[in-house]
């Protein structure tokens, strides 16, 4: 008591008090610092002695003289000395007189029960308490600690006031501000209602928060009843008076300094009232998740609960009660409460699609009206079982409503829900109808379901909540529930073709959940079945890269890893998963079978209840079924290095993965990964290819025995050459890294590679060929010996010698044929083509006549082609054009055609040298070889030349492609004439432009005097699609043509839109590209009539440019998008310098009584201007708020002076608030899962 008493948190420094058992601890009662001090506490450091014996004066003198005794005169000088004494004491004021007397300490003071008495008298909030606890208390009043251990021990477990905060930080502060503030300012009064889901959940909030603010925790208490008003009435010291219910505050005592807090439940119009009020939102689910661990929950269970519950912390109460008082919960006794079986059977749908309506009324049986009528009344009471958000209907806790109202569900509601159920997810998926690049259009297209996607939701997890919580209710039970649920959903599916399966994609975890048998049945037999029907889910979803593709497979891998929790279910889903990894997939999806199989049995994270014993059985099982797809997952589990997992998709209402999934031991870990080689060394026995695969995951330095016993049988003279090379590869992989990276100790590596390399070199292939091919398959090589640290030249010589001493062995042993054969199997011809420039011997080759017998006509992807392109390339120039005319001159004497002639030069590096030998050859030649050569982008000389030549064999894409590098050496004309022959023709195969360069070209161009300003805006308007990525007003010259000219405007508005009377006529392809063109340029038009150099829009210039244009639009039948297209751009106006907006010209146009379609464009364009958003999830409309305050504050400087203008930007205003409810709308939706 003494310790509440002293405690004042804005002026304590220290406060230490020992309670309890550590009253037995030696030292002193209490120590305090106050910065203030007052009547009862003094400033500064004060150590305290509490004594209840009988001889107060005794143990007074005690403790005084032994305090006296052990503290030294110079700390004692700063301290004050306090005794306090539960006791009355006759003597206490002679006894402090003498003690002050003696000047052996700072102070002395002394209180008794008179002085303790007093004190309480000041502090009611600790009064009340400490009544409490001595069984005096009374008067309709508790402690807040009283009331929450009221509150919070009737859930087990006991909710905390952390928890009971955790999520709502910003209420918290909010609340808090409101009380200091109240603190602060004597002269409010008004009461501050706060809502919650219930009454008792508003209450509670503000108790954890006062208790939670020491400040305020002695300021407080709650009123119980109305007669304890009388109390705060009589205790001036309470400054925050917290009613327990709506009812009690009816007439509250209201005085200067007191708030007074009133709890209304969310859904009570009635009671809301005018004053202060603050909302209490429900945490998010996974902060309601986080706040149950917190309290102690398992974490599945926690998040199980936290769905069941609707994330309320009402609701988990009294499905945890202790009290089974409280587990009824008082809308059962409701009048209105003859819609609850329904909410049970639909726990949502939107009320403004029609067809949910009439589905409502097929159940119910009644009007959808009477049904409304009962839901509204229902979610105005205190804990509300049903939420209404925009034009939603959902139960809050549709697990706690089967629970509280399944034994009313009738049999005919039974039956009309299953017989619905049945008919609506029988119905194909209209998206189905359209081609799948444009599915994404489906909205647009009309192609959706006439029932709302939440119904379908609903239906499904209905039937979830039945099968899985349906035979707990004795109402139920005689109705055969989970046969139903399971009867059904094997209907579904149960030999299901391709667009069964797709049209359900989304609630397939759902109903897999629902009757997990039935489901493996399902999609086992559809595996069977000719085409597997349940794999176009796979075949179907769209490649990962492309816009509004779907992955459809995502739910079906969800549903398999969500029953692959239990044990039971574990080898049949993971059979099922092996053969789904089969299935050729487009993309890079994240959702792979073989990623979800690994799920299941991952060492150090398995995902499923099994044990390691059961999951070893399965995976035994598995092997012998799917070997293939077994071994890839044993290679998984044995893998090194990083490893990274997610937790798979869990059970929404069965417990299977209660307590699991959370990790391995270390030793269960290690025991799982020793499985899985064992299995891994018997599987590769003999297999080459799966050997490599094994000696890639483990590590030879601590698996060497295995290692030597997967190589053995590749040492038998039976073992084929291919199989040797496949194995040599990976050991050569194995002794470059170790020799040039390994951190082993050295003498240890070295015993252990030695076996390694003596076992490579062992395994040597007979064919020379294949032997040495593996020098030709890559540009750049690991070696089998330590080059680290020589260097790329010191490398590069030493690869080259190998590979010429290989041609040599090769060329030894088979002759040219060797080479030949070399050519055609390695896999980087070119390679072979630069060493045969090194061998000595090939100056005995006719080089010329070798080439032409094996190279035919030199197609450029053949093997031939590309060794002579690495030929030509080693060669100096001078030898490179000798061998080239020479192919030249046999291929002229076999009477090649043209073509075959270009082809052969394209081969040659692409320098003046060679384009000299094209000319040589004739024009026609020459006309084809620069139709079809691929020139790169330099940057070191001009590219006139080339260019020229481009441009005259109609390439102008490679022209413009080949000087992006060299624009400022580019002549202005050439980019000119390569950029209209490119508009006229077109792209070229796969090259492409960045829209940088083109940028450039563009600036180029315009920099350049010489040219036409109107040419380059017609060039700047054909090129406009192409300068995206928001570069669009680089086009300087169109915008200042546009808005200066407006001939052009106008010929841009007729290009767009038709004439708004008379008939439309048919629009062909090129002036449908035409108008899209023209469409972009106006849409993305930035600047104003009459901008100055300085952003200022002169008034004169704008007024004649809008005249000037409507007057042409209006000759031209199209005033009204004239006028529409003008407000769009005037939307982008700056500022006057005071801060008004639009500018006072711009809104002098837009005032004009005859304005109004510009005034309506206007609109549109300030909307558009925004952009794309970008919120979190929970977050609604605050964003669409602030931008309402915005526009009605611009309307309001300009009220009086412009009043259409003000008229226009009320209404934006008002636009922004009906997005930001509709965004407050769509975040609560997402907060319920919807």
């Amino acid at each position: 008591m003494v310790r509440r008493l002293c405690y004042e948190p804005s002026v304590t420094a220290l406060i230490a008090f020992p309670a309890g058992d550590s009253t037995y601890v030696p030292g002193w009662d209490g120590t305090v610092f106050h910065q203030e001090g007052n009547a009862w506490i003094p400033l500064g450091l004060s150590r305290w002695e509490i004594g209840c014996d009988q001889d107060v004066q005794a143990k007074a003198n005690s403790d005084y003289q032994k305090r006296v005794e052990k503290v030294d005169q110079q700390e004692r000088s700063k301290t004050v000395f306090v005794f306090v004494t539960p006791r009355r004491w006759a003597k206490k004021a002679e006894w402090l007189a003498q003690k002050k007397g003696q000047r052996e300490w700072a102070d002395v003071r002394a209180y008794d029960a008179d002085d303790l008495e007093q004190w309480l008298e000041q502090t009611p909030a600790v009064s009340l308490q400490f009544a409490e606890e001595i069984g005096l208390a009374g008067w309709g009043v508790v402690s807040v600690a009283r009331f929450w251990d009221g509150w919070a021990r009737q859930c087990v477990p006991e909710i905390t006031p952390d928890a009971l905060v955790m999520g709502r930080a910003l209420e918290l502060n909010a609340l808090n501000e409101k009380l200091r503030s109240a603190a602060a300012d004597s002269d409010v009064m008004n009461p501050l209602s706060i809502r919650a889901d219930s009454m008792d959940e508003a209450a509670a909030f503000v108790v954890a928060a006062t208790m939670a603010s020491g400040e305020l925790r002695h300021q407080a208490l709650v009123v119980m009843d109305p007669v304890g008003w009388r109390y705060v009435e009589t205790n001036p010291q309470i400054r925050i008076a917290i009613a327990a219910r709506a009812e009690i505050a009816s007439h509250p005592i209201m005085r200067k300094g007191l708030r007074v807090i009133v709890p209304y439940a969310s859904g009570d119009m009635a009671g809301r009232p005018n004053g202060d009020e603050l909302v209490l939102e429900r945490p998010s689910i996974y902060d309601f998740e986080k706040a149950l661990v917190h309290i102690g929950m398992e974490e599945s269970d926690a998040k199980r609960y936290a769905l069941s519950t609707g994330r309320s912390w009402t609701v988990l109460r009294r499905q945890r009660a202790t009290n089974p008082a409280i587990r009824r919960p008082g809308w059962l006794d409701s009048p209105h409460s003859a819609s609850l079986p329904l909410l049970c059977l639909l726990g949502a749908w939107k009320s403004d699609c029609l067809a949910d309506r009439q589905i409502i009324e097929r159940i119910a049986d009644r009007t959808y009206e009477d049904v409304e009528v009962d839901l509204r009344q229902l979610a105005r009471v205190d804990d509300a079982p049903v939420l209404n958000i925009g034009m939603v209907w959902k139960a809050k806790s549709p697990l706690e409503l089967l629970t509280q109202c399944g034994d009313r569900i009738t049999r005919g509601q039974l039956d009309r829900f299953f017989a619905i159920a049945q008919e609506i997810l029988s119905i194909p998926d209209p998206q189905l109808e359209l081609p799948e690049e444009e599915r994404w259009l489906a909205q647009v297209r009309g192609r959706v379901h006439q029932y709302s996607g939440l119904l379908f939701e609903s239906i499904c997890d209905s039937l979830l909540k039945l099968a899985v919580r349906g035979e707990e209710q004795p109402g139920l039970q005689s109705l055969r529930i989970e046969q139903r649920v399971s009867s059904l959903i094997l209907n579904l599916l149960d030999g299901a073709d391709g667009c069964r399966w797709l049209s359900l994609a989304s609630y397939l975890p759902t109903l897999a959940e629902a009757a997990p048998d039935e489901f493996i049945r399902a999609v086992q037999k559809s595996l069977g079945l000719p085409g597997a029907p349940v794999t176009r889910l796979i075949t179907e979803s769209a490649s990962s890269g492309g816009f509004g593709g779907r992955c459809w497979h995502a739910e079906l891998l969800w549903a398999l890893e969500m029953l692959g929790w239990a044990p039971r279910w574990l080898g049949p889903v993971s059979l099922i998963l092996a053969r789904l990894r089969d299935v050729p997939m487009k993309g890079n999806w994240g959702n792979k079978p073989s990623e979800s199989l690994l799920s299941l049995f991952r060492s150090w994270y398995p995902q499923t209840a099994a044990s390691l014993e059961e999951r070893i059985k399965v995976l035994d099982f598995l092997i012998s079924k799917a070997p293939d797809a077994s071994f890839s997952l044993l290679l998984a589990l044995v893998g090194r290095g990083p490893n990274g997992a997610f937790s798979t998709h869990r059970p929404k209402w069965r417990d299977d993965d209660a307590g699991t999934g959370r990790g391995a031991s270390r030793e269960e870990a290690a025991a799982m990964v020793l499985a899985a080689k064992e299995r891994l060394l018997t599987m590769s026995a003999g297999d080459a290819s799966r050997t490599v695969r094994v000696i890639k995951k483990i590590n030879f330095v601590e698996e060497l025995d295995n290692l030597l016993l997967l190589l053995a049988p590749f040492l038998l003279d039976a073992a084929s050459d291919g199989d040797r090379e496949t194995i040599r590869a990976e050991l050569r992989n194995i002794i470059h890294w170790h020799k040039n990276y390994s951190d082993e100790p050295v003498a240890e590596l070295e015993s252990k590679l030695k076996v390694i390399v003596d076992i490579y070199e062992r395994l040597v292939a007979e064919d020379v060929v294949l032997r040495h091919q593996w020098l030709f398959d890559n540009h750049w090589l690991e070696l089998p010996e330590k080059d680290k640290g020589d260097g790329i030249e010191a490398k590069g010589l030493a690869v080259v010698e190998l590979r010429v001493s290989a041609l040599n062995q090769i060329h030894e042993a088979y002759s040219m044929q060797g080479v030949n054969r070399l050519i055609c199997e390695c896999s980087e011809p070119g390679i072979v083509g630069s060493t045969l420039t090194r061998v000595e011997w090939i100056n005995s080759v006719e080089i010329a006549d070798w080439l032409f017998e094996a190279g035919a006509d030199f197609v450029k992807s053949s093997s031939m082609a590309r060794c002579l392109v690495g030929i030509l390339e080693s060669y100096s120039v001078s030898i490179a054009d000798e061998l080239l005319q020479k192919l030249i001159h046999l291929g002229s004497y076999h009477k090649w055609e043209v073509d075959s002639l270009a082809k052969l030069l394209t081969l040659a590096v692409a320098r003046p040298a060679t384009w000299r030998i094209v000319e040589e050859c004739g024009p026609e030649v020459s006309a084809a070889y620069w139709q079809q050569v691929s020139v790169y982008p330099r940057a070191d000389e001009a590219p006139g030349y080339v260019m020229e030549q481009l441009l005259t064999v109609k390439r102008p894409l490679s022209a413009l492609h080949y000087c992006q590098y060299a624009i400022d050496k580019t002549d202005p004309h050439q980019l000119r004439a390569a950029l209209e022959l490119f508009l006229t023709q077109g792209g070229e195969g796969e090259i492409r432009l960045e829209s940088w360069y083109l940028e450039k070209m563009v600036d180029r161009l315009e920099a350049c005097k010489e040219i036409d300003r109107m040419t380059l805006v017609r060039l700047e308007f054909g090129l406009f699609p192409l300068l995206r990525y928001g570069r669009e007003s680089k086009a300087v010259l169109l915008y200042e043509a546009l808005m200066t000219q407006p001939e052009i405007f106008k010929e841009l508005i007729c290009m767009v839109f038709a004439p708004e009377n008379g008939e439309r006529k048919p629009v062909d392809d090129l002036a449908k590209a035409g108008a899209e063109r023209a469409y972009s340029v106006l849409h993305s038009c930035r600047r104003l009539p009459g901008v100055q150099d300085d952003g200022r829009i002169d008034r004169d210039i704008l007024l004649e440019y809008v005249r000037s244009t409507r007057s042409l639009c209006r000759d031209a039948d199209r005033l009204t998008m004239c006028d529409q297209t003008l407000g769009e751009i005037l939307a982008h106006a700056p500022a006057d310098a005071d801060g008004a907006w639009p500018c006072e010209p711009v809104r002098e146009v837009l005032d004009d009584f005859g304005a109004e379609q510009m005034r309506k464009g206007f609109c549109i364009g300030c909307f558009n201007r925004r952009g794309v958003t970008t919120r979190s999830m929970w977050d609604g409309g605050e964003q669409e708020r602030t931008l309402a305050e915005t526009y009605r504050g611009h309307a309001e400087r300009v009220r009086f002076s412009h009043p259409n203008v003000a008229a226009v930007l009320d209404d934006l205003a008002k636009d922004y608030e009906h997005d930001g409810r509709r965004e407050d709308t769509a975040a609560d939706l997402r907060k319920e899962g919807l």
